[in-house]
């Protein structure tokens, strides 16, 4: 089934049937219209597609909570059956849905303030009611700037939607497309700050640092013509702004910081002649810095797993008797620990074996027997000859002990063949 949109909320028609039971909310555009005439929030509610489960008691529960705080908020209710085309609501409130049940809150002038969705409004509606009703308390000075912002001109116009930003929890913030677009269009240089912290979103950035990096849009330049100090220039100075230090604002930092790492890298990767000269540890600072900031934003475990990749000092844990090109590094060297526990049956002789499914240019040297995490034996050929084969001499083990055989490897030669089998056979 193709997604649904609840933008379809803010246009006339809509109406909401939730199988056995209906809601008794006024339609959006009555809700609307009533939330602006009483001076309150408007607080929208979405029991999702028509084959939600637990339609019902959803919306006893929502009618529960509208005679709880009908003082605080006008109630309305959305479906996507109106029929309406998807072009025109996504003009209008370009967020987009799964089939999940949602609440949309909107000021009294209906400028968009946020939106929950998912098991949280349909499992236990109280904890998001605590936020909505804090956040219903800053609904009119949100209207207040909006209609601020729209009745200005440039930089004033910038900063009062800006203002009216801040008010938001940034997640929100960032997808209120009425006051962002205010700010892109009033403020393109970014005089005020608000461009970078709230209208240029993850992936545009992206495409706007491409742009600076290249030259140019038409993308002609490559390699070391690229203006990369223009373009860490420019993030910097972004990241510098007094607005983006503040701790409500780690995520779009972190997204400004993944900007910069990515020109580091590319920077670095396209100076050096070869891959052993690269020195990466600017990026790993920036992509630490990341981490740091909050270590569990996606953009977060994305920075773990460069991390992991760029620092020789990492190490690679294989298992399940095979490796991949996943496994690989490019041009530099870094551990593998294979775990071998199970091929072990008692003290001898063992042979380890990597099975290439193809060459593939990769380097695979210094072979060492670990048993729970400590060296106890080294394979019987030089540590820096390139080999596939290595015999050990595998001593008595503790009980529940673990073996592994730790290795240096590297990959010459792209990614091509840089995976295969791996095998410990007793003699």
């Amino acid at each position: 089934m193709k997604h649904l949109i609840l933008s379809s909320l803010l246009l006339p028609g809509a109406m909401m049937v939730c199988q056995a039971a209906t809601l008794s909310f006024p339609e959006v555009p009555a809700a609307k219209e009533q939330a602006a005439k009483e001076g309150k929030p408007c607080l929208v509610v979405w029991y999702g597609s028509d084959w939600q489960p637990n339609v019902r008691e959803f919306c006893k529960m929502w009618e529960a909570v509208a005679k709880e705080h009908k003082d605080t908020f006008v109630f309305g209710q959305f479906d996507d059956k109106t029929g309406l085309k998807v072009d025109v609501r996504k003009k209008v409130l370009p967020i987009e849905h799964y089939n999940l049940p949602a609440v949309v809150l909107l000021a009294p002038d209906g400028t968009f303030m946020a939106e929950y969705d998912g098991s949280q409004v349909s499992k236990s509606p109280e904890k998001v009611m605590k936020k909505l009703v804090k956040l219903a308390e800053k609904a009119d000075e949100v209207a207040k700037l909006a209609e601020e912002a729209k009745k200005a001109k440039g930089l004033d116009a910038a900063t009062a939607a800006g203002k009216a930003l801040e008010l938001l929890p940034v997640q929100f913030a960032v997808r209120c497309g009425a006051l962002t677009d205010i700010i892109r269009k009033q403020d393109p240089t970014d005089d005020t700050g608000y461009n970078s912290l709230f209208a240029t979103m993850h992936i545009a950035m992206y495409g706007e640092i491409k742009g600076l990096l290249n030259g140019g849009k038409d993308g002609k330049l490559s390699g070391k013509d690229r203006k990369f100090d223009e373009a860490e220039a420019y993030i910097r100075k972004v990241l510098d702004r007094d607005r983006m230090k503040q701790k409500k604002y780690a995520h779009r930092r972190q997204q400004w910081l993944a900007s910069l790492a990515y020109v580091q890298r590319e920077r670095i990767v396209s100076n050096a002649a070869k891959p052993t000269d690269r020195d990466m540890s600017p990026v790993l600072k920036t992509y630490k810095e990341i981490v740091q900031l909050d270590p569990k934003t996606q953009i977060a475990k994305g920075a773990k797993r460069w991390l992991h990749y760029w620092d020789p000092k990492t190490v690679t844990v294989i298992k399940n008797n095979f490796y991949s090109s996943g496994d690989q590094t490019l041009g530099f060297e870094k551990d593998w620990r294979v775990d071998v526990t199970k091929s072990v049956d008692g003290p001898g002789t063992y042979t380890f074996s990597l099975i290439p499914m193809d060459d593939g240019g990769m380097v695979t040297r210094n072979y060492r027997l670990l048993v729970n995490g400590k060296e106890v034996a080294k394979a019987n050929v030089p540590a820096d000859k390139n080999t596939k084969t290595v015999e050990f001499e595998v001593p008595a083990l503790p009980k529940k002990a673990k073996v592994e055989v730790q290795l240096t490897a590297q990959c010459n030669n792209g990614w091509f063949g840089c995976s295969g089998r791996i095998e410990m056979k007793k003699k």
